[in-house]
């Protein structure tokens, strides 16, 4: 296992990743598509109907990275230059102005973006192909970059001179941005890979990402099948990018200050595919662990049956048509469903059944799930412990039957408190603890 609370061993790995990418290696770059493979379905990929505006991308980004337990301000994490930033949008430090760690790379100036049409940026030829050569670029002949610019945005902006991938698309009306495909193997390995070929060490990745960061959940050690997890990364999408070596130079030099770190090796670690389970249930809970503090009280909820029937859908029902999935899952296996999700209680689901009485809250992802709480849930799933149950719906697509995965008593795991007051359970965590229901 990756040992992740150290200090030292964070300061080493930064120190590492440093190295290993090298001058010129497209570090903010690199974090950025690191962001896109953990958030999914969050950051929009080109076609999808509706992108994600800069604000929200860059808080995104942020929070990926972020570093709070820090004792200065610069909070946020530049693993590939040892380096850390202001947050977002504020001031601090010697900073008198507000921090704009990531909007270089949302703009035209460095090349990560683009705005040619959907179909232009899904054609692999035109995405793959130098600035240089785009028919949008303006002046016509011109042999450099710098100064150019975009006919179809028009000037301002400017190129700088710096020929990078097409990594997003921005909608040159509405401004929202859309990414390519990070499943892009042959596309992302010319940003994740150094200039020198050599892959980036995966332990110090995961070190710099998960020390003090949103995932640790409040774990010490995690291992790369979390990470893999996390991320949404097939093992063979890891072996693209990442040095898994423990005898590399780069793993030699964290072990160093690591002793004893060892981790699951991508060609002869478990799959990472989490079970499939057709038919909801619950089995006897296993013994919660202690909770410190004072005893949680059960929160308030409707006692009685009440209307079995949903509420109609909303404007945007993606997470709605979920939840109607998980609905029918369980009315199929005999319970008796009581949808109290516009009451603002803690949960969406009241399911009874034979004498029992359980509590569900849906959570759902057109890609891999992180599941967050919010305080209301994580209160109720504190009071209520095996009576409390997350039904997961991954890879949703409502054209195709809904595989549903039960969490019961997700208190009793480890997750993140943010400022927010929101409970993050990362996937690494839950997928180990998913339970089949009768």
């Amino acid at each position: 296992m990756i040992p992740i609370s150290s200090t030292a061993v964070y300061d080493k790995a930064l120190e590492i990743l440093e190295a290993a990418g090298g001058n010129g290696f497209r570090g903010r770059a690199a974090q950025i598509f690191l962001a896109c493979k953990h958030y999914g379905n969050q950051i929009p990929i080109v076609g999808s109907a509706i992108g994600i505006d800069s604000r929200q991308l860059q808080q995104l980004l942020d929070d990926l990275f972020s570093k709070p337990n820090r004792g200065t301000p610069d909070k946020i994490a530049i693993i590939f230059d040892d380096d850390h930033k202001i947050p977002t949008g504020t001031t601090g430090g010697i900073l008198t102005v507000a921090s704009n760690i990531w909007r270089n790379n949302l703009n035209l100036q460095k090349g990560f973006v683009c705005y040619a049409s959907v179909q232009e940026m899904q054609t692999p030829g035109f995405v793959a192909a130098s600035r240089k050569v785009c028919p949008h670029l303006r002046p016509v002949g011109t042999q450099t970059l710098a100064k150019s610019w975009c006919n179809i945005k028009g000037k301002p902006p400017v190129y700088r001179g710096e020929d990078n991938p097409k990594m997003f698309r921005k909608d040159p009306v509405t401004s929202e941005y859309t990414v390519h495909d990070p499943q892009d193997v042959t596309f992302y390995s010319g940003i994740i890979r150094p200039a020198n070929g050599v892959k980036l060490p995966i332990a110090a990745l995961i070190v710099a990402i998960y020390h003090d960061g949103i995932l640790a959940a409040g774990r010490s050690h995690v291992d790369v099948p979390d990470f893999l997890a996390d991320f949404g990364f097939t093992p063979a999408e890891a072996a693209a990018y990442f040095d898994d070596d423990p005898g590399s130079a780069a793993h030699q030099a964290l072990a160093l200050v690591a002793a004893g770190v060892t981790w699951t090796r991508l060609s002869t670690g478990p799959a990472v595919a989490v079970p499939v389970v057709t038919l909801p249930g619950v089995p006897p809970a296993p013994i919660p662990k202690t909770v410190t503090g004072k005893k949680a009280k059960a929160l308030p909820h409707h006692s009685s049956i009440g209307v079995t029937t949903s509420p109609p859908p909303p404007a945007i029902s993606g997470w709605w048509n979920a939840q109607q999935a998980v609905r029918t899952t369980l009315e199929a296996a005999g319970w008796l469903v009581v949808d109290v999700s516009d009451k603002r209680i803690g949960y969406d689901f009241k399911i009874i059944k034979s004498g029992q009485v359980k509590m569900v809250e849906v959570k759902s992802s057109v890609g891999i799930c992180t599941a967050t709480l919010t305080d209301l849930e994580y209160q109720q799933a504190l009071a209520v412990r095996k009576d409390f149950v997350l039904a997961i719906v991954e890879h949703y697509d409502p054209t195709l039957p809904a595989t549903v995965q039960w969490v019961e008593d997700p208190a009793r795991l480890q997750m993140t408190q943010r400022l927010v007051v929101q409970y993050t359970l990362p996937r690494s965590v839950w997928r180990n603890h998913t339970t089949p229901m009768p």
